[in-house]
């Protein structure tokens, strides 16, 4: 199984939009377009939101100014569901959507919309890096002394959470000995308890790992990075420039090195989707349903122009030491809907997973 995008998901689409400058501008002339985030205010997603915000006006014609609003809440749902139920149809309103994707293809309750109904804008890739304290007996100094290490804590948010998943997938397909403990507030509890060794593996997003992690923990020896997650085509060269400076590699590449053989069977296939929709699909970018078409086609051009603004790539590397990539184009929109119909075999295994996180975890 390929992941999605593998090798062409790190570039920009261009396509044909049906909004002329001069639609797009009477559309906007003189109107507000409303962000709203689905997490609480303080974390990363809401930090890179309101980047996008101060930056995505300007490139919509007319220059509407844009209001920024957290909606939190259910690990995302509380929004998401707003977006696709509430919110007016206008083309006034947008979401930026953090690990929903997951939790709808894996079938969560909590998620009670079909979000391919919602008008599709843009997805932000992303990347996290897993890394582990290095006094874990008996000590680690290179990524793969993990594998030495046992009865040790792995942290968590919620244990159906994209990124509780992905790490303990992660670990068991390793066959290491740990313990699980999630219901961590956030990721700022989770550092404070990481901190403390109270758990000792942990991941991270990666403008949160450049900017707290590897200058806190890393440069002093606190931590190692041992892997992080990839969405590139594990059997290419090329390697995404965003993990520069990260002494890992990607955890298909880790695996394959370690046990002498690629990933296969079906929690590795499980691996593969939960990863896609929590990395190529980490940040939805879209529109309630039926909003119109030419706001739909203006605001992708935006995020189409906001990947070549200076201004943007500033702010952003001042801020997080990473330039968030959004994808526009019509085939990741395509493969995005095809990969949230899940196999039910599948999905009925993750959903099964899940549950037996819920039964062993520690808090």
């Amino acid at each position: 199984m390929r992941r999605i995008g593998a090798i062409s998901i790190l570039s920009w689409g261009m396509l044909p939009l049906a909004a002329t400058g001069a639609q797009a501008a009477d559309f906007y002339q003189g109107k507000t377009l409303n962000m709203m985030i689905n997490y609480q205010a303080g974390g990363p997603a809401d930090f890179e939101g309101r980047i996008i915000g101060h930056h995505l006006g300007k490139h919509i014609p007319g220059n509407p100014p844009i209001v920024v609003r957290n909606m939190g809440g259910a690990g995302g749902a509380v929004g998401t569901n707003w977006l696709g139920q509430v919110a007016a149809p206008d083309g006034l309103t947008f979401g930026s959507l953090t690990g929903i994707a997951s939790k709808a293809a894996t079938g969560d309750p909590s998620v009670k919309i079909d979000l391919t109904s919602l008008e599709f804008v843009a997805t932000g890739v992303g990347t996290s890096v897993v890394y582990a304290r290095t006094d874990i007996p008996p000590g680690l100094k290179k990524p793969v002394d993990l594998l030495k290490a046992s009865n040790f804590w792995s942290g968590g948010l919620t244990a159906d959470s994209g990124k509780d998943l992905q790490l303990r997938m992660q670990l068991d397909l390793l066959g290491l000995k740990y313990r699980y403990v999630t219901g961590y507030a956030g990721t700022a509890e989770a550092r404070l308890a990481f901190e403390r060794s109270e758990i000792q593996v942990y991941a991270e997003s990666l403008p949160t790992y450049k900017g707290l992690i590897d200058p806190t923990f890393v440069k002093t020896g606190k931590a190692l990075p041992i892997w992080y997650d990839s969405i590139e085509d594990p059997d290419s060269t090329a390697k995404n420039p965003d993990v520069d400076g990260i002494d890992a590699d990607p955890f298909p590449k880790f695996y394959r090195d370690v046990m002498g053989k690629p990933g296969s069977g079906q929690l590795w296939d499980a691996l593969e989707v939960v990863g896609d929709m929590s990395g190529t699909y980490l940040r939805l970018v879209a529109m309630p349903p039926g909003t119109p078409k030419v706001a739909v086609d203006t605001l992708k051009q935006a995020f189409i122009a906001l990947a070549k603004d200076p201004e943007f790539h500033a702010e952003a590397m001042n801020a997080m030491k990473f330039v968030p990539n959004y994808v526009v184009n019509d085939r990741v929109e395509r493969e995005f809907k095809e990969k949230l119909r899940m196999d039910p075999a599948l999905r009925k295994f993750v959903q099964d997973y899940i549950e037996k996180g819920k039964q062993i975890t520690g808090k």
